[in-house]
């Protein structure tokens, strides 16, 4: 008996279950090689019912290994299986890395900013993790920093305004972050790691994005959701959201196979008005806040309007500067202003240097109010239902990549889906959703269920942000 296989087949889904009346007979056919004359097929005989029972047991077996078989898959495998996997193509699975912001220190220029200095937003701290200095313009490179602790909370433009670390008399520092920070992911789930086995299997094959992607994910702190390679005509524009600079960037420049066409964000200056305080338009969200200081450079025309001003902000493209333009000469264009989202990183492979260009995605804060009402004849609880429904629909608007737009029936699904066990669907006859992005009531584009973004920006929610009412 322990010579005794069961064949193994495989069909387009994989290894095919073996069926009883073939395990039977090959159990008769072996026990027979041994035991001439052996007969089981008489009803009501104990070896038929032994028989029986033993085709029951093998039938058992063979399922644990259809089961095995099927499992040697990116698509099915459990998470050891996976992990082997991902071994292969060098992918692990990332521990949960820490919130980040990028900082900006202004003081006496000289002063070294060293690595390990420590600030603060007045909760949290946040460690330097590369070090800088104070240029003669009075003001450090964008320095990238790592929260103290485990957790995910967001981090506001300008909030991180305090410095931990003492410095020495006599020398004066100040520091902010000028974008808002990205919260941590916390450990990469199981069905990312997933994703990511299967992008790093095809990344070989498949051409110079996907590879890029394969790199950036194994980055740790990278965001799969905050990255996205875009083609434009012939330049690449990379968005990465998460981990140290220096290490996205040398991510990029193993990938890319002409780090010349990088270009940096879209983002421009699309005209300047003649007003007694200057309105400046910009094609993307500005991301300012009213009493920040920009520095506009590189005004053709308008030169007056370059130097550094404090913002007064009107709409989310929009703000104007205590720059009096009545009499100046026409905006013809070049400006452009901070802070920006462009991040240029330079890497030494000696005995030469290369600049590698990508975007840092600000945030946008996404506010839901939804309204519900049923026809069910029994009790429904308000409270589950928002309980429940709050919680899927902050994974739905948690899960969206970086410059997609939120899918008005996207958010419906995810509402149904997430309080069918309070509420089953056929008893939901009203939902009615109102979106807010950075504050600012958002219609679906005319004709869709698409509320578009900012393009090279990502939105973040949390169920603080979610009010759901029955009505």
């Amino acid at each position: 008996m322990s010579e005794t296989t069961v064949p193994i087949v495989l069909g387009p889904a994989g290894m095919v279950p073996a069926l009883p009346a073939d395990v039977l007979a090959q159990l008769l056919s072996t026990v027979a090689l041994t035991n001439p004359g052996y007969t089981a097929n008489l009803p009501g005989l104990l070896i038929e019912d032994i028989s029986s029972t033993d085709v029951a047991a093998i039938l058992q077996c063979n399922s644990a290994l259809v089961e095995l078989v099927n499992s040697v898959t990116p698509y099915g495998a459990n998470q050891f299986l996976l992990n082997q996997l991902g071994q292969i193509y060098g992918v692990q699975q990332q521990a949960a890395s820490n919130t980040s912001v990028y900082v900006v220190f202004s003081g006496t220029p000289g002063y070294v900013v060293a690595q390990g200095f420590v600030v603060s937003d007045g909760t949290y701290q946040y460690v330097v993790q590369d070090g800088g200095v104070v240029a003669t313009s009075g003001v450090t490179a964008s320095l990238y920093c790592l929260a103290t602790q485990t957790g995910t909370w967001a981090v506001p433009a300008n909030s991180v305004t305090t410095l931990a670390t003492s410095v020495p008399s006599g020398v004066t520092l100040t520091v902010t972050n000028p974008t808002a920070g990205t919260p941590s992911q916390g450990a990469q789930s199981v069905e990312s790691y997933r994703s990511a086995v299967l992008q790093a299997g095809l990344a070989a094959s498949v051409g110079m994005p996907r590879y890029l992607k394969t790199l950036l994910g194994q980055v740790p702190g990278v965001q799969s959701r905050l990255v996205s390679v875009v083609q434009q005509t012939s330049n690449w524009q990379i968005i990465v959201g998460g981990g140290d600079p220096y290490r996205v960037a040398y991510a990029i420049y193993s990938a890319l196979f002409d780090i010349t066409t990088l270009t940096g964000s879209a983002q421009t200056v699309t005209a300047i008005s003649h007003a007694a305080a200057a309105v400046v338009t910009t094609s993307l969200n500005h991301n300012l806040t009213t009493g920040q200081s920009t520095t506009i450079s590189g005004a053709t025309g308008m030169t007056g309007i370059n130097g550094t001003w404090t913002v007064t902000v009107l709409t989310a493209t929009t703000f104007s500067v205590p720059y009096n333009s009545t009499s100046a000469p026409a905006y013809t264009g070049g400006a452009q202003f901070t802070p920006s989202r462009t991040e240029v990183i330079t890497l030494t492979d000696y005995p030469d240097t290369y600049n590698v260009t990508f975007v840092l995605p600000p945030e946008q804060l996404v506010s839901i109010s939804l309204t519900w009402n049923t026809n069910s004849l029994n009790t429904v609880s308000a409270t589950t239902v928002a309980t429940l429904g709050s919680a899927a629909l902050v994974e739905y608007v948690n899960s969206i990549a970086v410059g997609a737009p939120i899918n008005l029936f996207e958010l419906q699904n995810a509402f149904q889906l997430g309080v069918v066990s309070a509420l089953p669907t056929q008893f939901l006859t009203r939902m009615v959703f109102d979106v807010y992005i950075n504050g600012t009531l958002v219609n679906p584009t005319s004709g869709t269920g698409i509320i578009a973004g900012d393009p090279e920006s990502y939105f973040l929610t949390n169920s603080t942000l979610i009010s759901i009412t029955q009505g």
